[in-house]
């Protein structure tokens, strides 16, 4: 059933990429398969004419020559640019999907697991496999004409000679052989090349730079490179080498029997049992049944790659269905009334050991300001991310205004948010791009984007650039401009700013790059923000910070350790009650002093 619905993906994506190329191509395809063997046919019966000196038979040979001739030619000159259109839209449509199929899961699950993670690996660097499946598809279709042609034609000259194909088919079991080894060795050392990657990226990134030639870690890295590339490449060239033996073995056995079989029918026609033209036929599709199955060796291989490929999406395809969370379509509410209450919430990351987070009971009040403190590790960003629902919780719940987070629609949930992250992304864009994709819907929105940018506290980065909110970033691009970390995070603060309105404004330190003074000014702007989202929708902000001077602003605290809430409150109760928070606070209060 599973391999049927692969070979389903395989042709309906062939064709639905490139429709009319591809009927042309299949027509032109089979036309040209049987050129050779016919026009093969034509030569034994010119021979036979000439022979018998039948003026009518040497006509037939000379036809069907000539007519070949003229198939093969309008099948090269056409066929070609059509396979070539269809391949190219075939890899665009791969592409496309694959990435439509893997940006559409909704949570982050798939990230953090290493069995996964190697799999969409594997997904990603074999797609061109399936991009070229267009031509294998192809390319299979000829082959099966061909090989019908070839044995017909054999066994019009004696049905015994049909056992040569036959024998040449152990080629193909040959090339399973082969391919089957040389995959098992591809993915053993599929982690090797991950890390490879990972190493050259490290190697090559200018942010490492500095690190690497202080350290004195350069020739570190290319010893640890070449190791792994010596690693993966002995696996794959033991296999290649394997492969190469056995199909040698083979090839020679089967032309063994070829020439035993074309001294038999030489034998027979001296016997007056067979034509002159048999002989020459069987002569010349010596060659053609060793292409023949030489070519269904190879497609036995490229056929295993695809179908491989489409098996691997089919499984990608099959994971984001069941991880697409299809069962949250309740819209998000336009305003919050009640707030956000966490109940018995639980979660550990997948594959890992331990619980992050553990009973957490905790309720987020509409309109309130919230501030998550905490050493490292304790899971204040781990309990970000379940209310953004980048995961849903191991156990527990979480309820939105009394409603299931579970049950709500991942995009409709997440269009109410905004979010600041100490790991922010510097999108290498136009400087409005940015900002704007904080709300793509007003991306163009010049006065939005300005406001964003002013709220953001990043004006003066914007006044500083050569073009302004025009300016190409990133050093990669022809005139791109690089900035300062902290300038990076006061556009990825302005971004966070482009939603006037959320549900939920999430701050995950991010202002670690800035200074403490700009922090607190930028908090107060939160602030200030979040007091109109509460006002207007009943908005939540959920700030997580390391410095205690801003988030004594927060309407309640919550103290988190080891993955467990220990203590909630407002800044001066938790100081009277001289405990966790206060030991913290005051900890890094005689430090400024």
């Amino acid at each position: 059933m599973r391999s049927l619905r692969i070979f389903r993906l395989w042709l309906t994506t062939s064709f639905r990429a490139a429709p009319l190329p591809m009927a042309i191509s299949t027509v032109l395809v089979a036309a040209r398969a049987v050129t050779a063997p016919t026009q093969t046919y034509g030569v034994s019966r010119l021979v036979d004419g000439l022979a018998a000196d039948r003026p009518s038979t040497i006509g037939w040979g000379i036809g069907i020559i000539v007519a070949g001739l003229a198939v093969a030619f309008v099948a090269d000159v056409v066929g070609f640019p059509l396979q070539t259109t269809a391949q190219e839209r075939m890899a665009g449509r791969v592409h496309a999907d694959l990435l439509d199929v893997t940006t559409g899961i909704p949570g982050l699950a798939h990230h953090e697991r290493p069995d996964v993670s190697d799999r969409l690996e594997i997904v990603r660097e074999r797609a061109w496999r399936m991009g070229a499946g267009s031509e294998v598809l192809l390319w299979l279709f000829g082959t099966v004409t061909n090989t019908v042609t070839v044995l017909s034609l054999l066994g019009s000259v004696h049905p015994l000679l049909l056992l040569l194909p036959l024998l040449g088919t152990a080629r193909i079991w040959s090339a399973y052989l082969s391919s089957t080894r040389q995959q098992k060795a591809w993915e053993d050392s599929m982690p090797q090349e991950r890390l490879v990657d990972r190493l050259i990226e490290v190697a090559k990134d200018p942010r490492t730079g500095l690190e690497l030639r202080v350290f004195g870690l350069g020739q570190v890295l290319l010893d640890r490179i070449f190791s792994l590339q010596t690693e993966r490449f002995r696996r794959r060239v033991d296999a290649a080498r394997w492969g190469g033996k056995v199909d040698g073995a083979v090839r020679l056995v089967f032309g063994l029997a070829y020439a035993g079989a074309v001294v038999w029918v030489v034998a027979r026609a001296r016997a007056g049992e067979q034509t002159a033209g048999d002989v020459v036929l069987v002569l010349l599709l010596a060659s053609q049944v060793d292409q023949m199955t030489g070519g269904i060796a190879q497609n036995v291989y490229w056929v295993g790659e695809v179908v491989r490929s489409f098996s691997r999406y089919d499984w990608l395809r099959e994971y984001a269905k069941d991880n697409s969370w299809k069962a949250g379509t309740t819209p998000a509410p336009a305003r919050l009334t009640s707030g956000i209450e966490l109940r018995n919430v639980g979660f550990a990351y997948p594959g890992a050991d331990s619980a992050v987070l553990s009973g957490i009971d905790l309720r987020l009040p509409a309109g309130s300001a919230i501030a998550l403190v905490g050493e490292n590790g304790a899971g204040k960003t781990t309990l970000v991310k379940l209310l953004a629902r980048m995961y849903d919780p191991t156990t527990g719940q979480v309820l939105v205004d009394g409603t299931d987070l579970a049950s709500i629609a991942p995009d409709s949930w997440r269009a109410q948010l905004s979010a600041g992250f100490q790991d922010f992304v510097k999108f290498e864009l136009i400087v409005r791009e940015v900002v704007g994709l904080g709300d793509v819907g007003r991306m163009s929105d010049e006065a939005a984007v300005g406001l964003a940018v002013s709220r953001g506290d990043a004006e003066s980065v914007v006044a500083g650039l050569p073009r302004g909110l025009d300016t190409q970033l990133g050093k990669k691009f022809t005139d791109g401009v690089e900035l300062s970390g902290g300038q990076w995070q006061r556009l990825a603060l302005a971004r966070a700013f482009m939603r006037e309105r959320p549900l939920l404004l999430l701050l995950d330190e991010p202002t670690a790059a800035l200074d403490p003074e700009a922090e607190h000014r930028l908090y107060e702007q939160y602030a200030a923000a979040a007091k109109i989202a509460a006002a207007e929708t009943g908005g939540i902000t959920v700030l997580v910070s390391h410095r205690f001077s801003t988030v004594r602003m927060a309407d309640l605290i919550v103290v988190m350790h080891q993955g467990r809430i220990e203590e909630v409150g407002t800044h001066e109760a938790l100081l009277a009650a001289n405990t966790r928070y206060a030991d913290l606070f005051n900890l890094q209060a005689r430090a400024y002093r």
